[in-house]
């Protein structure tokens, strides 16, 4: 895929990123992610993939639903080079797990065992919380434990949890390897497993 002049255009920013480039913004329009969890953990990291041009998202809303049918059709009209579903199709590039309640984790579990997709980023937004960060899926974790307290920093979890999806979609990193971010409160701990 070639970038259209329109699409350099809207994506300038990230193209200029050191390790992103115009290769990693055509990984990113084709990429296919699952963007799963409860609407208010989604939301934000929905806008945030839409605008960054991932090519096509497939929306697991876990809790109750209320408006967000009108969310999903206004991510076309913020970039037409998006299309988000609810239907996943597999197979997926990458599955975005948003654990905010026991409902996300229920479908978490059930998602982090599949093989359809290459590369999961599953974030923890109960305290203290916790991003584990897969780039293969040949021996996925299992979503330990029940949900507990949601932590007061998941917002924070949830987007920095939607970064290091768009680094993995996009080639940041030549040959990435598993990791876990821990949190106390704002600060962070990472731990890479080889």
């Amino acid at each position: 895929m070639t970038l259209t002049e329109a699409q350099i255009d809207r994506y300038s920013r990230q193209i200029i990123v050191p390790h992103i480039g115009g290769r990693g913004q055509e990984r990113l329009l084709a990429a296919r992610i699952m963007l799963v969890g409860d609407p208010r953990d989604i939301e934000a990291p929905l806008a945030y993939l839409v605008g960054a041009g991932v090519g096509s998202i497939f929306v697991r809303i876990t809790g109750r639903q209320g408006g967000f049918a009108k969310k999903i059709a206004e991510a076309h009209e913020l970039n037409p080079d998006v299309t988000v579903t609810v239907e996943p199709k597999a197979p997926i590039d990458l599955a975005l797990l948003l654990i905010g309640s026991e409902a996300a984790k229920k479908v978490a579990d059930e998602i982090a065992n599949d093989r359809d997709a290459r590369a999961l980023v599953i974030a923890r937004l109960d305290a203290p919380g916790k991003i584990l960060v897969i780039p293969d899926t040949q021996s996925p974790p299992a979503v330990d434990a029940q949900f507990g307290t949601r932590s007061e920093t998941a917002d924070f979890i949830a987007m920095l949890a939607t970064v290091e999806s768009f680094k993995l979609i996009a080639g940041y990193a030549e040959n990435p390897s598993r990791a876990t971010i821990e949190f106390d409160g704002y600060a962070t701990r990472v731990r890479v497993h080889p």
